[in-house]
């Protein structure tokens, strides 16, 4: 597996959920939306690979992309309760938490408990290990990025306020600090490395997210490295690092024997159209499942749908939930066991 960091030029905004409210911004770019994204870029740089079927299986599998805050790469925190008992005092904040280090994770993998008292809170939802923070004490009252809201006015094509409260409406951007971003693991063959690298890079010219015409969304590749992580020999299951519906070859009834899992609903628009995609459940980054769970890649729009809608559309809107995942201990507070 390699780790991509990507460092933005520009504010960033996406709301892979599709929601149409412009003050609503997601904190990071789910896989679904970069694999999209990347598939565009690819058959965009090499249009001999844009067949159709390029699209229902991409030669690659990613990561959503994740904040990174200097050289400490975060990871989403479990959908389990990975905290051992803490003061009453300390649990609000510790519920504040949403993205843990790599030393943590490396812990939770390992089937451990996360004692808060040998780690650091950080602006953000971000805890680091004791290890980490002594590693990097600059980053003691460090905030990797931040959000901010901002004011703008929707005219029509004369320049006329569109509606009678005077077109005013607010836009989410999120920035990142100088020494910070968002990075993505990608696991592919080793024949694609370099055709992948060019499709991220052009990505990062053309922009992800809204208003890319405009300068949002831009980046460039920070670093590229082998992923550097300590995971168990042996594993009862396996936690996920994208998003993830089972398809064919995933047996739910041995990936459901132990699961701890969140659930969201994935829509959004489709690219160069007004059609919106039909909302699909998926499990979220963090789920844990017995077993090795694949995913598949799901065809929201297809054929026959579009021909009974007449829908001017000559692709299926296929988005891509193949799940990236880590081998993990079965968590310690999973009690419940489905037969």
């Amino acid at each position: 597996m390699r780790v991509y960091k990507l460092k933005f030029f520009s504010a960033l905004h996406v709301d892979s959920k599709g929601s149409s409210e412009p003050e609503v911004a997601d904190e990071f770019i789910r896989s679904d939306t970069l694999s999209a994204a990347m598939a565009l870029a690819w058959s965009g740089l090499f249009p001999e690979d844009g067949s159709p079927d390029f699209f229902l299986e991409p030669p690659f599998q990613i990561s959503s992309a994740f904040p990174y805050i200097g050289n400490v790469l975060l990871f989403p925190i479990p959908v389990w309760r990975v905290w051992k008992q803490a003061p009453i005092g300390k649990r609000k904040a510790i519920k504040e938490i949403r993205w843990i280090s790599r030393d943590l994770f490396e812990k939770v993998l390992a089937g451990n408990e996360l004692d808060y008292n040998t780690g650091m809170q950080l602006p953000g939802g971000v805890a680091l290990s004791e290890k980490e923070m002594n590693a990097n004490p600059n980053l003691k009252k460090y905030q990797g990025w931040a959000k901010s809201e901002r004011q703008r006015v929707a005219v029509d094509r004369l320049g006329i306020p569109n509606d009678g409260a005077g077109g005013l409406f607010f836009f989410a951007l999120q920035f990142f600090a100088p020494d910070s971003g968002l990075y993505l693991i990608a696991n592919m063959d080793a024949s694609k490395l370099n055709r992948f690298r060019a499709s991220l890079s052009f990505l990062g010219d053309t922009g992800i997210g809204a208003d890319r015409s405009s300068g949002l969304g831009h980046f460039s590749i920070r670093d590229e490295s082998d992923l550097q992580m300590t995971l168990p020999s042996k594993s009862d299951g396996s936690v996920t690092l994208s998003l993830f519906n089972p398809g064919s070859d995933d047996n739910l009834k041995s990936l459901i024997k132990s699961a701890l899992y969140g659930l969201t609903t994935r829509s959004g628009w489709i690219v160069n159209s007004n059609l919106g995609r039909p909302p699909i459940r998926v499990f979220t980054e963090g789920s844990y499942f017995s077993g090795k769970p694949k995913g598949r890649v799901v065809e929201m729009l297809p054929a026959n749908i579009r021909k009974k809608n007449k829908l001017p559309l000559d692709h299926s809107a296929p988005r891509d939930f193949r799940t990236l995942f880590f081998p993990c201990i079965q968590p310690p507070y999973l009690e419940e066991k489905l037969s």
